[in-house]
């Protein structure tokens, strides 16, 4: 194989003594074509243990992993973890570099594009049997069409390169038109579904099945439907959005994808039916990873506060367990109780004050998060509520914690995509394509498993009349059925709804007197953590399901603030669509997006 490299301007000023020596043979602009290092020999196609090494590595560097907290593409109103820049309008065009920072593994998703694209090759060449050649290839495929999906979802189209280049192809690539790598990712996704299988099996589980292919494919044309790409509501691309749904659904119901009946064991239970897409992990082979550390309360971890916290608007965004919002005037909402009668998903993913919840092992631990609570220091309850979805309960706080050297921490696997996006997605679609009833049909399927009741308004569903209403209903259960799952920020920019962060909050509650925080002698309080002499306290005997017991040891109800301090949270049109980062704009080649610093590419086309 040859040895090929790519370097725009601003690596050429880096690395003037390389390049003088290697000018005679290098354009100047040679910026896509990624060197791979690991020299690629052509037999290796032929190899079925070499071809699965690459493969597996490809893997790794593709598929999501646990997102960053923090991280601009995991802020939103669902958490208080957030990156302050893109909440207060100050990102910039070096903002968002996932597209790329450098030439190399880990730094440039061209990379990854090109393992692909050299895989892809090579298999066309292979002497391994045909079958085997496909499935393969399947694979890679998809994983070309899933980095380009993100890419194009962040920043509209990109250089579209489909095959590995030579010194004698034109490095010089444009950015393509949005339209353009849209459909080169259905092409791809296409390609992928009528080359993979429908289940794996064994070590294979956690690999690309034709039903994970589909459902993307059906994902990215909601995209490509969605007022993010979609302003003028083409009605043709959601009929076709619909339609691969629509498919995907059919397809993966065929092939035993399912809503599993517990929804609380999503992240808990491994290698279920409702799995899609997945990041595997063991922690007992030094592949942990820190979610558990991170997530869990400071009582019961150690080195972490319990960061990865919900807020008020996520708890509230939670309906009645008849389906209703807290809105409606039948919904049942009690203000002070706000925890009673809700969605099981709010028990199942978020734990108040008071809340059960036996994690490391104590089957009848309670969670605390009062203002003084003595075990969780000041400082680290930081919205009122922590979240319980990815914790699970079996781990002591030792076990919870990941050391890079020598691994442990939790092996929870991240799921990407699951059966519950097809259905919710397919849902839209159906609404949008005018299928109301179809549309109630699927959330319907979500909500019964859930545990909401029937009861007298069909699940809450008899309550949207037309579309639009179906449609603030929609964008809800997914914050709901997705909460904490990374999905919020993506269905906010998709559908142009980053208005809807107007203001994080928090709720918290304070002991009203005579009851106080800790231990102590005072005759004339109730120390609410102190044991008795038979080992009991007033906090864990206290039954706070009683309304007129809750009242009397707090200050009721809770006191609701802003987690913005000072700052206001204005988040410009522009962020619909990032700007190249610097290392990609200083080629001449490439347009910056429009709206930012000398930007003239139109994402919309």
């Amino acid at each position: 194989m040859k040895n090929i490299k790519a370097t725009g301007k601003i690596m050429m000023l880096a690395m003037v003594a390389i390049i003088t020596i290697m000018q005679s043979c290098k354009k100047d602009d040679e910026f896509f074509d990624i060197e791979d290092p690991q020299g690629i020999d052509s037999k290796i196609w032929s190899d079925p243990g070499a071809v699965d090494l690459f493969l597996n590595r490809t893997y790794g560097l593709i598929m999501p992993q646990w997102p960053t907290l923090g991280g601009i593409h995991n802020t939103s109103d669902e958490l208080n973890n957030a990156n302050t820049a893109f909440l207060y309008g100050q990102l910039v065009e070096n903002s968002v570099t996932d597209i790329g920072t450098g030439n190399g593994i880990g730094t440039n998703r061209y990379y990854d594009i090109r393992r692909c694209n050299v895989a892809i090759e090579g298999l066309n060449e292979s002497t391994l049997p045909d079958a085997t050649r496909q499935t393969l290839k399947g694979q890679f495929f998809f994983m070309r069409a899933f980095v380009y999906f993100r890419l194009v979802s962040l920043y509209g189209g990109v250089p579209l390169i489909l095959k590995s280049q030579t010194l004698e192809d034109e490095l010089n690539v444009p950015r393509a038109k949005t339209s353009t790598c849209i459909a080169a990712i259905i092409n791809d996704l296409d390609s992928a579904a009528a080359n993979l299988p429908a289940t794996w099996a064994g070590n294979d589980i956690g690999r690309i099945s034709r039903g994970a292919a589909l459902a993307v494919k059906g994902k990215v044309l909601m995209y490509w439907a969605s007022p993010q790409f979609n302003p003028t509501n083409i009605a043709s691309r959601w009929e076709d959005a619909y339609q691969a749904n629509l498919a995907a659904f059919n397809q993966c119901t065929a092939d035993g994808y399912l809503l599993i009946n517990n929804y609380s064991n999503l992240f808990i239970t491994e290698d279920h039916k409702e799995i899609l897409l997945v990041r595997k992990y063991n922690a007992n082979r030094d592949l942990g990873n820190t979610i558990e550390q991170i997530t869990r309360p400071k009582s019961e971890t150690d080195g972490a506060s319990g960061s990865n916290q919900p807020t008020w608007n996520m708890v509230q965004a939670y309906t009645m367990s008849n389906g209703l919002p807290t809105t409606h005037a039948s919904s049942g909402y009690d203000n002070v109780m706000f925890w009673q009668n809700r969605d099981p998903r709010l028990t199942a993913s978020v734990a108040y004050n008071g809340a059960p919840w036996a994690l490391s092992g104590k089957a009848i631990r309670k969670q605390w998060t009062h203002t003084g609570v003595p075990e969780e220091p000041s400082g680290t309850i930081i919205t009122g509520f922590y979240s319980r979805k990815f914790c699970n309960p079996a781990l002591s706080a030792a076990q919870s914690v990941y050391v890079a050297a020598s691994g442990g921490g939790s092996g929870m696997d991240w799921i990407e995509m699951r059966f519950a996006e097809v259905v919710l997605n397919l849902a839209e679609c159906a609404n949008e394509t005018g299928r109301l009833t179809e549309a109630k049909d699927k959330v319907r399927l979500i909500r019964q498993r859930a545990g909401i009741v029937a009861g007298t308004f069909d699940y809450g569903l008899s309550v949207p009349a037309d579309m639009a209403a179906m449609r603030t209903l929609i964008l809800n259960e997914r914050m709901v059925e997705f909460s904490m799952e990374g999905k919020r920020y993506n269905d906010l920019r998709r559908t142009r709804n980053l208005n809807l962060i107007s203001a994080r909050q928090s709720y918290k509650l304070s002991l009203k007197t005579p009851y106080v925080s800790g231990t102590g002698t005072d005759v004339t309080k109730i120390y609410f953590d102190m044991a008795n002499t038979a080992g009991a306290r007033p906090r864990d005997t206290a039954n706070l399901n009683n309304k007129s017991v809750y009242t009397a040891v707090y200050t009721t109800p809770g006191t609701i603030a802003s987690l913005e301090g000072s700052n206001i949270i204005s988040m410009p049109a522009k962020y619909y669509f990032y700007p190249l980062p610097n290392f990609f704009s200083q080629s001449f080649f490439l347009e910056q997006t429009a709206g930012w610093i000398n930007g003239t590419f139109d994402p919309l086309q």
